[in-house]
Order: structure tokens, then sequence, then C-alpha cells
């Protein structure tokens, strides 16, 4: 992860969530970080199939205690002059944002195992809808109508791009709280982004999804070493551009956006995940699939259409 340096205000920066929405610092080059929010997801797309092939090689909670401690170890090494700086409001948002990330990516390792990958696609997805439903609901801010047209055209998207049937079972529920997990932590990160040191903020919550992967391993003797020269090259891919970077941009992303907006722009990444398979594991797209990936991209054209460049949403 670059080093940047970030304005720290020493204000105390507590994770509780009032009431009422107070005023947010104005937010500079927010279409900017929006972009590169749209490139992350491209990535993750692209790595869902690097990564089905290294779990299959190294049991997951390995693999996330490594990914994740070793992308905190890249971003600490950009941050070490600050480190010993660290608020102890930095040190609270971060970790409770990480423990939501860890329970996230739990829940989806375990609902992975009983449910369908078009359904898991589907389902973690509802984030883009949960999102700014949960920011609406705590801080009496409804989006706005161009937003929810997009929320509305990219859950019909998601749905023809991911579902080939309709099943419920406990694959499905557990697919549904790492959605709902996401969208906490989407809420999280807007609210205790504005004014944070990104960089500060990305090691801790990094930090706190590789400890508890690794307490994870060890408590289920899952622990084991890479034994691959491809397991070795998806930790790479996954712990730097993909955790480091990744979770930078999405804290900043966050930070000077407003999370439905975000949220939505995350959309896309079922569409990148459906593009990388058809490239890379020879899987198909029907019609149908294409529509849904058709909706997604408009569903972001319109919530996008007629706001002012470089300012914050709502």
């Amino acid at each position: 992860m670059p080093g940047i340096p970030f304005a720290n205000p020493r204000a105390d920066r507590r994770v509780t969530l009032p009431t009422h929405l107070p005023p947010r610092p104005a937010a500079r080059h927010s279409t900017g970080w929006a972009l590169a929010m749209l490139g992350v997801t491209a990535l993750w797309g692209w790595t869902y199939v690097v990564v089905q092939d290294a779990v299959a090689l190294l049991p997951v909670p390995a693999f996330l205690a490594y990914r994740f401690l070793g992308a905190a170890a890249f971003v600490g090494l950009f941050q070490y002059r600050d480190l010993a700086r660290t608020t102890a409001g930095e040190v609270a948002g971060g970790a409770v944002a990480g423990g939501v990330l860890f329970a996230a990516y739990a829940l989806q390792t375990a609902g992975l195992k009983d449910t369908t990958v078009s359904n898991a696609a589907f389902i973690s997805g509802l984030a883009v809808v949960f999102t700014p439903l949960l920011w609406a609901l705590v801080y009496r801010t409804p989006p706005r109508p161009r937003q929810t047209a997009g929320v509305v055209l990219a859950l019909a998207g998601l749905a023809l791009l991911t579902l080939k049937g309709l099943s419920v079972n406990r694959g499905d529920a557990l697919m549904l709280g790492c959605a709902l997990a996401f969208t906490v932590q989407n809420v999280i990160l807007a609210r205790i982004g504005p004014g944070a040191r990104t960089g500060l903020l990305t090691v801790v919550q990094l930090t706190t999804v590789g400890l508890c992967g690794l307490l994870w391993s060890l408590v289920t003797g899952a622990l084991a070493a890479p034994a691959t020269a491809g397991v070795w090259t998806a930790l790479a891919v996954t712990a730097i551009p993909g955790s480091a970077l990744a979770f930078f941009i999405k804290t900043k992303a966050f930070a000077t956006s407003s999370p439905g907006r975000i949220a939505l722009i995350m959309a896309m990444e079922p569409v990148f995940a459906a593009l990388s398979g058809y490239w890379l594991a020879g899987d198909t797209f029907t019609a149908v699939n294409l529509c849904g990936a058709g909706l997604v991209v408009s569903a972001i054209l319109l919530a996008e259409s007629g706001r002012r460049p470089d300012t914050a949403a709502d």
C-alpha cells in the first residue's frame, strides 16, 4: 500500500453511532476514490478463480491468516512512522471494522459449503441494498431518488447475472449473514473514515482479520504452510493488491462518498467475477446473464448521472 500523508485531527474518534448524522468533513476528489473502488471490484472479481484454486490446497483459516497478516505487514511498512502515535479511537474503530469483516469472510466460507456459488454471489450482493437502508435507518438520511432506482436495477441485475434457481437452506442463511456483516462494515467505515488516518485504520483492520484467522487456524488445527508455487502466488496477489491496496481504497472511498454510492459500485464485483470465470475457467454466459450484467452497469450509470464531480454524496 503506498504511503500517503493524511490529516490527523487529534479529536477523539469513537465508534459509537449517534442518533443524528453529524456534518461530514468536506470530501476532496471523491469521484477519483469511487473510480478506484471500481478498479478494486474488478480485481476482487478476477481473484475469485485464484482463491478457489488456492483454498483447495490450503485450509481457509490459514489462507485468511497469511493473506491478511501479510497485507497488514505491507501497509505497516509505509505507516511505521505513525504506528507509535496510533490513537485509541483508531485502534477501536479499526478493530471493530476488522472484526465485522472477519465475520463476513467466516460466514461466506461456511455458507459456500451448503449453497450454490450462484446463490452465494446473489445473496452476498444484497449488501448493495442493505447498506443504504442501514445508513438511512441509523442516520435518518434517505438516499437520493436516482440512487434508489439504481439499487432496484442492481438487485434485478444481480438476480439475472447469478441465480440459476431458488433455494432456501442453511448455506443461504449463512450467506445472508455475510451480506449483513459486509453491510455493517460498510456503514462503520463511512462513519469513522472521515477525518481518520486511512493508512493506520487499514493496518488495524487487516491485522484484526489476520489474527482472527490465525486463532481460527490454531483452534481447528488447520494451520498449514503453503505447499505449492500456485498457493504462494495466490497469497501474494490477494495480500498485496487484493487486500493491502484494496482495503486502503475501500476505507478511503467510504470516507469520501456516501455508503450507498460505494456499495452500488461494489455491485460490479459479480460482473467482473463472471467475466473472469468466462475467460479463466471456461464458464458460459447466457443471454439472461448478459442482461443482468447490463442492468448492473446501467444502475451505476443512473445513480451517478447528474452528480457534481469531486463532491461527496449526501
